[in-house]
């Protein structure tokens, strides 16, 4: 079946935030991004693709299109043979039972917020606290970059200095990521934790950051110091791996 041009039109539009929300939907690229998707439980609409494709479950819409149509919907540069709708999940209350949390205060740019989001899953995570200021997770380049892991994690986009308190209140040691903190492989360990990443260019803002129980960071070896910092993602592993030991 081919695609009308306001299909089309429709389905270009989510890759901008404002119709993303009005619509309630988000697109998922590639196979493997939308086999998880598909294996979660997540709602998804409609699938396109050049290839057959078994999705295994009747409610969803499949729908083959030729290689150019795909391309004519696909954000991507070469686009890959199958694109996919899906709802954007309603947030849910925080589990406070976990014994970790990630909080992220300012991330702005996509392909660190989807391995931060790839990385939390990886070791473990379920929930993450985002600003209301980080970049939208449902946008192209994070769904693509979290390879799966976003479909199967609770986000929640809050004001921190509201669920800040609410998470203390609950047992978590606020640990905040700084260059001048303590190094994170000297100090104890920990119980429930809720782990906080500022943004890119200027760490944690200094209101959440009063909020902290305890300030860590990831000691530079490098003694000449030609390396300024690292990346949010990749700090963010560091000390995920070193708070999950």
């Amino acid at each position: 079946m081919a695609l009308s041009a306001a299909d089309i039109k429709s389905i270009k539009s989510l890759q901008q935030k404002k119709f993303r929300r009005e619509q309630g939907l988000f697109v998922a690229e590639g196979t493997k991004t939308v086999s998880a998707l598909l294996s979660s439980n997540l709602t998804v609409e409609h699938v396109y693709t050049t290839e057959p494709l078994e999705v295994g479950n009747s409610s969803i819409i499949l729908e083959t299109v030729k290689a150019k149509e795909l391309e004519r919907i696909s954000s991507l540069t070469s686009a890959n043979s199958v694109l996919a709708i899906a709802k954007i999940p309603v947030e849910k209350p925080i589990n406070h039972s976990n014994s970790m949390v990630l909080v992220l205060d300012g991330i702005r740019d996509p392909g660190n917020l989807g391995t931060i989001i790839r990385t939390a899953k990886w070791f473990g995570v379920e929930d993450i606290i985002c600003s209301k200021d980080c970049v939208d997770a449902y946008s192209p380049k994070v769904v693509q970059s979290t390879m799966g892991g976003l479909f199967h994690v609770n986000l929640n986009y809050t004001k921190l200095d509201e669920v800040i308190p609410q998470l203390k209140s609950n047992g978590y040691n606020l640990v905040g990521a700084t260059m001048n903190g303590s190094s994170i492989y000297h100090t104890k360990k920990r119980g429930k934790t809720a782990l906080v990443i500022g943004s890119e260019s200027h760490g944690i803002s200094d209101a959440v950051q009063e909020l902290c129980d305890e300030l860590v960071t990831i000691p530079n070896l490098e003694k000449t110091q030609k390396i300024e910092s690292l990346n949010a993602a990749i700090a963010t592993s560091v000390l995920l791996s070193e708070l999950t030991r």
